[in-house]
């Protein structure tokens, strides 16, 4: 006996299932011809308030009668319309009640009956609301994690590597030639100025130029070649001075790329330990003319500062040049980037500071303090969006199951005293219900809640990390 008890208590639970369930289950799951359009009927079975868990009642499936005339209806969006649609639910149920011997059915077999028809599904914003993802996407790192994933210990312990960024600038006759209506000089300076403006300010940056010397004619081929100077010294940023800086060269003369490259890994190197991230970005619209080996120069680079990585920008450049460029990109363990616009070359200028953003992300991350308040606000709006649709769901079927008994009553199929008992078996209901949701909604802003106060802490310890 003790073997079969188990089996027994799951039998007991599959009845009291499928009493409560039966009429409402779906035609894909029941029989067939109780799910034929106009088929619904009314049902004597019982139904055991007392005995259903709440979830019971929350995964149970919408009534027939709603499925039939009100699940696909909004009241938010076509109030009439969901009206009228309730209008005939009812009407089909009264008239099918009508049929049935229901003189000697019990207040538990009526409110069966009237649930299994009219009743709301409420399994699906339940889900809404549990499955709802408290993430805060407006504090994702520049290197594609969320703050709120981050251990605390990676922010208390771990110290940011020095960040060292070599500005190369192609400064020969060609790029005076206009992109846009605008001289590619023009718009390679703004590029660039916009670029160290909006680095953390822990960053140390140069501007190097070459090729501003001479002009592009042979007699001045060894003056405008050996014209590679750092007009800005690597150093913390200084807006006046890098802006000045910028002022100090134009386009005039040949492409002496290698040398530029060279001057800008004798920058770094003295400036550079175990600690630092390099970065040499060049913005060039043509091949060396120098005699220089870029791809040397850049090999050397890597070999003397393992940690680095030369990026370039290819503005507007021929075949030739092309694949040129992107060999010195290879070499120095970077990426090319080919431009033709001046949106194109604003992405790319973003893409930089990304990439630059990765390995000082504790500064990006000073700034989200207000991005942490106003997300905890759209999470809170947004589950409180969610819990008022299920409170209209359930006002409006209070309001359907009230007019259901409304009619019965009227139509004396059942008494003023029946329909007080059915009254309660619904209020009972009803309130597992509501508890149920309530208590889903008030975990799930607990959880944006913690969540919230969680990034403050690290907020907080970040803060305190850099010195601001």
């Amino acid at each position: 006996m003790k073997q079969l008890r188990p089996l027994f208590l799951l039998f007991l639970l599959f009845i009291l299932l499928t009493g409560c369930q039966d009429a409402s289950e779906k035609a894909s799951t029941k029989d067939k011809s109780a799910q034929e359009p106009g088929k619904s009927t009314t049902s004597s079975k019982k139904v055991d308030v007392a005995g259903t868990l709440p979830e019971e009642w929350i995964n149970a499936n919408p009534g027939e009668l709603y499925q039939k005339y009100i699940e696909k209806k909004s009241w938010a969006k076509e109030p009439k319309a969901y009206k009228d649609a309730t209008g005939k639910a009812i009407d089909d149920y009264m008239e099918l009640a009508g049929k049935e011997g229901t003189e000697k059915w019990t207040e538990q077999e009526w409110a069966h009956s009237i649930l299994s028809n009219l009743q709301t599904g409420y399994g699906d914003i339940a889900s809404e609301l549990t499955d709802y993802k408290v993430v805060y996407e407006e504090m994702k790192l520049p290197d594609g994690r969320l703050l709120q994933d981050i251990e605390m210990d990676e922010i208390t312990q771990k110290k940011d590597k020095k960040v060292n960024v070599a500005l190369l600038i192609d400064s020969s006759g060609s790029m005076k030639a206009e992109v846009d209506g605008e001289s590619k000089m023009s718009l390679a300076k703004e590029s660039l100025d916009r670029l160290a403006k909006e680095l953390p300010g822990s960053v140390n940056v140069s501007l190097i130029a070459f090729g501003h010397k001479g002009t592009g004619s042979d007699s001045d081929k060894e003056m405008s070649c050996q014209a590679v100077e750092s007009f800005y010294p690597l150093q913390p940023y200084d807006g006046s001075a890098f802006s000045q800086s910028l002022s100090k060269f134009d386009p005039r003369g040949w492409t002496p790329l290698a040398a530029s490259i060279e001057l800008a890994n004798e920058q770094l190197s003295s400036l550079s330990d175990e600690n630092t991230e390099n970065f040499i970005y060049v913005v060039s619209d043509g091949i060396e003319t120098c005699e220089g080996d870029p791809v040397k120069a850049a090999q050397k680079v890597k070999a003397d500062n393992t940690n680095v990585k030369i990026n370039i920008i290819g503005f507007d450049v021929d075949t030739e040049a092309d694949e040129q460029l992107k060999k010195v990109a290879k070499a120095g363990g970077g990426e090319y980037s080919s431009v033709k616009t001046k949106q194109q070359l604003s992405e790319i200028e973003n893409v930089w500071k990304e990439a630059i953003d990765k390995n000082t992300w504790r500064w990006w991350v000073v700034n989200r303090f207000s991005d942490n308040v106003w997300t905890t606000v759209d999470h809170y709006n947004a589950i409180r969006e969610i819990f008022s649709t299920y409170q209209s769901m359930r006002q409006n079927e209070q309001n359907r199951l009230t007019q259901t008994l409304n009619r019965l009553e009227n139509e004396k199929l059942i008494d003023s005293e029946k329909r007080e008992a059915i009254s309660s078996l619904f209020d009972e209901r009803q309130e597992k219900i509501r508890n149920y949701m309530n208590d889903l909604e008030s975990k799930k802003r607990e959880e944006v809640t913690t969540v919230s106060d969680e990034l403050e802490k690290k907020l907080d310890a970040i803060e305190e990390q850099v010195g601001i």
